[in-house]
């Protein structure tokens, strides 16, 4: 089990892609501490994790809040003694288009999205930096490489999130602090499905390369390689998991 014993921080991960993530990395081996803002949301996931035999605990926590993010570091170390990896996954997608995008909603998805990766990051480092190693995947999206229509807030801070995580990488390396960063594309969660319906969906599936959109364990099976030892040299990365989708026209 790549991820045995090691505490692992989940932000987002009540739902969707992190909560996919939680319950892959506890069966991994991993002592998983799963924070959300939904404390139901973060309640289920911990309810499951717990029914599997795996072990974690549910921190209620708002990434933008840099005494919540503290507070997450705090409760880890408590429960478990330690922390070693941390999975950002936290983030909103609210749609407008650009001409009506109020600015409050624009600092919020980038107070959200950019600002609350680098603030839990930098919490959970101070800690890593004084065990002298560490493991962060930050999640950008395939739209910060492309561009969003209706959603030029979400793909500024996703990338924003990409040149945030070949910094933080620069600056931590030399503490033992490997920081990298997931690119998911189209994948079955919620939100695209509230977005699409699911016929779109499946049509928009099948114009990707490898005929589907992804899965959330997709995603889950690439963050958990990039926190394993099995990436120990790997640092400032950016990997894509879209099913090859961003080499379509």
């Amino acid at each position: 089990m790549r991820l045995k014993d090691k505490v692992c921080v989940i932000t987002g991960g009540g739902s969707g892609m992190g909560a996919t993530a939680a319950i892959l990395f506890a069966k991994e081996g991993a002592k998983i501490v799963v924070a959300d803002v939904a404390e139901d949301a973060g309640a289920q996931t911990l309810q499951t994790i717990k029914g599997q035999g795996g072990h974690a605990i549910f921190v209620r926590a708002d990434v933008t809040r840099e005494s919540d993010c503290k507070n997450i570091m705090n409760e880890g170390v408590k429960a478990f003694g330690g922390l070693d990896v941390l999975y950002n996954n936290a983030g909103i997608f609210p749609r407008a288009r650009a001409l009506d995008i109020d600015l409050a909603e624009w600092d919020e998805v980038l107070r959200v999205n950019l600002t609350g990766t680098f603030v839990t990051a930098r919490a959970v480092a101070a800690r890593m930096k004084d065990l002298g190693r560490g493991a962060i995947v930050n999640t950008a999206s395939g739209r910060a490489l492309a561009g969003a229509a209706n959603g030029a807030h979400y793909s500024a801070s996703k990338g924003g999130i990409i040149a945030l995580t070949k910094s933080l990488a620069l600056d931590w390396a030399g503490y033992g602090i490997r920081v990298n960063c997931v690119i998911p594309g189209l994948t079955d969660t919620a939100q695209p499905r509230v977005e699409m319906g699911d016929n779109e969906l499946y049509a928009a599936g099948a114009r990707i390369p490898m005929g589907r959109i992804g899965r959330p364990e997709d995603i889950a099976a690439v963050v958990a390689f990039l926190l394993s030892d099995d990436a120990g040299y790997m640092t400032g990365q950016s990997v894509a998991a879209n099913g090859g989708a961003i080499m379509t026209p």
